[in-house]
């Protein structure tokens, strides 16, 4: 039996994208001790071996993080395997530590996970469900087709406006997804606001929709991207989520590269304006507006044929 320390991203998305490292790395009987985020936390509660979480607030302290740091210098572990990077990963005993290196070439962040840990495959994102999370998932959409939509994001650079995600959800609850029930699911407290406008928005419309930017926490968010028709978000944690629960997935890129960090699964399709380096040389202005380039039009297209792919016509 080994002894395994996760050091997972600070950025939620860089955390799913890692779980298929870890998932590769974890041994049957493996004890495995991870520190994380706080919002990523719930990911991690039903993974294998789970012996000790340390959640993390975006904005602890030298002491919160000094503290960690303490209780994990007390153990040695066999794997660290670390995707925070700095001092605690670096200085930790350890027989053996695996990060990322600074990328020879541009190639997908999965795809440097699996050169580090030397596999012969690449290493899909790897969730663990509990029973908690798929009773949830059932509450909320107990079988009808669910559109999911992900407004959210950590910067409003990265976040396509809300009153676009509306639009397309109405032209689409008015069509091939008549029947379905509409979500706008948060991933953090940040996103509630944004959720909120947009239901009330579809509500007013008569487009009935769940405002689900609070109260659902990762892992349950994992189990409703499972049952999910088609899911539609900007470059955040659940489109990410979705992707690897191999849910129909159209994830919206503005000012960082789909490249490197697109949703990684078997039914992902990215969509952007313009280009990632047409906006890279144009300067932080333009990048800040680089989702008003993605047009209501396109995002309609993308989800239909999407849907079309998946067989529903």
């Amino acid at each position: 039996m080994a002894s395994v320390l996760f050091l997972a991203p600070a950025d939620l998305g860089e955390t799913v994208l890692a779980t298929g490292a870890l998932a590769h790395a974890l041994k049957e009987g493996d004890a495995l001790t991870i520190v994380c985020a706080r919002d990523a936390a719930p990911l991690f509660r039903a993974a294998p071996g789970l012996a000790a979480l340390y959640p993390l607030a975006a904005n602890a302290g030298l002491a919160a993080r000094w503290s960690v740091w303490m209780q994990l210098a007390q153990r040695r572990f066999d794997l660290v395997l670390d995707g925070r990077g700095g001092i605690v990963g670096s200085a930790l005993p350890a027989r053996r530590r695996v990060a990322l290196k600074p990328a020879a070439m541009l190639r997908h962040r999965v795809e440097e996970w699996t050169e580090a840990l030397g596999a012969g495959r690449s290493l899909a994102p790897v969730l663990w469900l509990d029973d908690a999370a798929r009773a949830q998932a059932a509450a909320i959409a107990p079988g009808a087709a669910l559109l999911v939509l992900a407004p959210g994001g950590v910067s409003r650079a990265k976040r396509w406006p809300a009153e676009r995600f509306a639009a397309v959800a109405r032209r689409l609850a008015s069509g091939p997804l008549a029947n379905a029930r509409v979500a706008a699911l948060g991933a953090a407290a940040r996103d509630a606001s944004i959720t909120r406008a947009m239901v009330a928005s579809l509500d007013a419309d008569g487009v009935a929709a769940l405002d689900l930017g609070e109260g659902v926490d990762l892992l349950a968010a994992a189990a409703l991207m499972e049952r999910a028709t088609l899911v539609i978000g900007n470059d955040n944690a659940l489109s990410h989520i979705a992707a690897a629960m191999g849910a129909p997935t159209l994830a919206l890129f503005g000012p960082t590269d789909e490249r490197v960090r697109a949703p990684f699964g078997p039914r992902v399709r990215t969509l952007r304006g313009r280009s990632f380096e047409d906006i890279a040389a144009s300067g932080a202005l333009d990048a800040g507006a680089a989702m008003d380039d993605v047009s209501i039009d396109a995002v309609e297209a993308g989800a239909l044929d999407l849907l079309h792919a998946g067989g529903l016509r």
